[in-house]
């Protein structure tokens, strides 16, 4: 039974090609549903302005983990079909031409923080942490890497979302949980775009997931016979694009993190 979902995901990792055709054909049945494409922000701005859009909508959020390269393939699918989406990276997949071009054609390019999980996995804090007790910390970080990420990309971010990292599930607590409008005030965010504020009613989300399942709930063009007003779609690279190389950097990665914090924990543990 195990096997059943590491062999695909195994497959899909190392030996898949991409699912560029699938990609393109997804995309073209969204726009054939007479769906509108808006970034995070363009939806964001109207929903804050209490003026919510009266045609059908999709926000294509691209969220780049690991995959900078991926995210090129399929940006230039969108540039193909007229699609603007929303691109959110971490400041370690920062590709700064890529972003440059996602600008010119109008995309949108985000902020993937992930501040928390990252002083967790420094201090090796344990699950049932007290955020309150390093709160101060959490946002003084935030505003500052918002501003790395400006100088970096030369886009000043006006939408974030957070990263999810392996300890927010260890934890028990989202990287997002020390965000507050205040904050994003301070530093010129227009959303983090899990508020509540952006889900009005009608709104519906498909995320990608690895294989064999794909699709979570369900696939996409399930979703579009209902007709929803709102429709989130939250795709990874890593889900569309075989970048082996990438891919095995990421596993490694994730293999020494996970070892790299169990000794942080439990060094923190004996002082």
């Amino acid at each position: 039974m195990r096997f059943a979902k590491i062999g695909p995901r195994l497959h899909q990792s190392y030996f898949m090609q991409h699912r560029m055709a699938e990609y393109r054909t997804l995309l073209k049945q969204i726009l054939e549903h007479n769906y509108r494409f808006l970034t995070a922000c363009q939806y964001a701005t109207l929903i804050r302005d209490n003026n919510p859009p009266n045609v059908p909508v999709c926000i294509l959020r691209v969220d780049v983990d690991t995959d900078p390269c991926g995210a090129g393939r399929m940006f230039e699918v969108e540039q193909e079909l007229g699609v603007r989406s929303t691109y959110y990276f971490r400041l370690s997949t920062i590709d700064r031409a890529l972003i440059a071009r996602m600008a010119l054609h109008g995309s949108e390019v985000g902020y993937h923080f992930e501040e928390l999980s990252t002083l967790a996995h420094h201090r090796g804090l344990r699950r049932g942490v007290d955020i309150d007790l390093i709160r101060d910390e959490l946002r003084r970080e935030f505003r500052s890497n918002v501003e790395r990420f400006h100088e970096l990309t030369g886009v000043a971010p006006r939408t974030v979302a957070a990263h999810g990292d392996f300890l927010n599930r260890r934890l028990g607590v989202m990287n997002n949980a020390f965000v507050d409008r205040q904050l994003l005030d301070e530093v010129g965010i227009i959303a983090e775009i899990s508020q509540i504020g952006l889900w009005q009613r009608g709104t519906a989300r498909v995320a990608d997931r690895p294989a064999p399942v794909w699709w979570q709930p369900c696939p996409p063009q399930i979703m579009l016979e209902k007709s929803p007003p709102v429709l989130w779609l939250v795709l990874h690279p890593r889900q569309w694009i075989g970048n082996w190389r990438a891919n095995l950097r990421a596993d490694l990665s994730r293999a020494f993190a996970e070892a790299e914090y169990m000794w942080n924990r439990l060094t923190a543990a004996t002082h």
